[in-house]
């Protein structure tokens, strides 16, 4: 009995079980401080967490909710709340910048903007670095050294094309892989991919199994309108507008289904309330979790149903990959 609560209890703070891409042939992270040891599974139990944000329906936030508020559900079936936090956990944050050629002129504000708000996280709260255009470089590791992104941001120029979908499928399964606690991920991008080799389904379906957050800030929409009133030259000239609605209803379906948002900045240069929106989210979320009663692990999608007994709008991500036996223990 000892032995079972024991393990219980370190489900609650752990989470669920880490599963990981096989059978495809992923694009490389590169870095020179990229962790290289070996990867480790947790405790074999499905256990899945959700982060939840229940808002007014006039704005902003709704907290102080006791545990009795929340019921959820998966695939139709109540399920038992063994987890509940009504205040913010610390948080791991991967901030995924896009340094294709089409951001260079908003470079500055994104570099200044960026280190604003990891000054701003709290204490217990880690953050990462990665960049892509045509390559992708994890530029700093798990933590929170402040002082080391000024260098890091000064050191880099852009250029070259979008592979949006092979950054996201990399950091989903490279960069999140060994993390256990409640994780979001901050995307800056013009929201154009041109260059993936990995499709957008499976960019998808890797975000979903990593269980984090994904937010993007996106200018599909700002771009769209300055194409609109001015003339069709410059990076984004020869793009058809179809392209960009196109984009748009990829980063939506993204957001929707990591249980993050789409922010949509006018200019590069609002990124301060962009990301202050973020950070208060993230602050303002209840993180509930059960151990589901399905325990058959056959890498099936589960629909998740949060509902909240107040009056107020409430969004969590919408289901889970349940694990996969054999992506916990492949076959030899």
């Amino acid at each position: 009995m000892r032995i079972r609560l024991c393990a219980l209890l370190l489900l609650i703070f752990t989470g669920a079980t880490v599963a990981f891409m096989r059978g495809q042939q992923p694009p490389q992270l590169g870095s020179a401080d990229k962790d290289q040891g070996g990867f480790k599974i947790g405790v074999e139990v499905n256990m899945v967490t959700v982060p939840v944000t229940v808002r007014k329906p006039e704005g902003g936030f709704i907290k102080g909710l006791p545990k009795s508020a929340f019921h959820i559900f998966e695939n139709g079936e109540p399920q038992e709340l063994v987890l509940f936090e009504p205040e913010a956990l610390p948080v791991r944050i991967a901030i995924v910048l896009d340094i294709s050629g089409s951001v260079r002129s908003e470079w500055g504000t994104i570099k200044y903007s960026t280190r604003k708000f990891v000054e701003n996280l709290k204490p217990d709260d880690q953050f990462s670095i990665v960049t892509f255009n045509t390559d992708f470089r994890l530029k700093m590791d798990w933590g929170h050294k402040i002082d080391r992104v000024d260098d890091v941001l000064s050191s880099i120029y852009c250029k070259d094309n979008t592979k949006l979908w092979d950054a996201i499928w990399l950091v989903s399964n490279d960069v999140f892989k060994s993390v256990k606690e409640k994780k979001a991920m901050i995307i800056m991008s013009d929201g154009l991919d041109n260059d993936s080799s990995v499709s957008y389904k499976d960019c998808l379906k890797a975000a979903v199994r990593s269980e984090a957050a994904v937010y993007v800030v996106s200018k599909t929409q700002a771009v769209k309108t300055l194409m609109e009133y001015e003339n069709r030259d410059g990076a984004y000239g020869r793009i058809p507008p179809q392209i960009f609605e196109e984009a748009d209803q990829a980063l939506r379906e993204l957001a929707y289904e990591t249980g993050g948002r789409v922010l949509y900045p006018n200019n590069f240069g609002q990124l301060d309330n962009v990301y202050a929106q973020v950070d208060e989210e993230l602050r303002s979320q209840y993180t509930v979790g059960y151990v589901s009663t399905n325990p058959v692990k056959d890498g099936s999608y589960r629909r998740i149903e949060v509902r909240v007994d107040t009056r107020g709008v409430v969004s969590a991500r919408p289901g889970y990959y349940a694990p996969d036996e054999l992506r916990v223990h492949p076959r030899k």
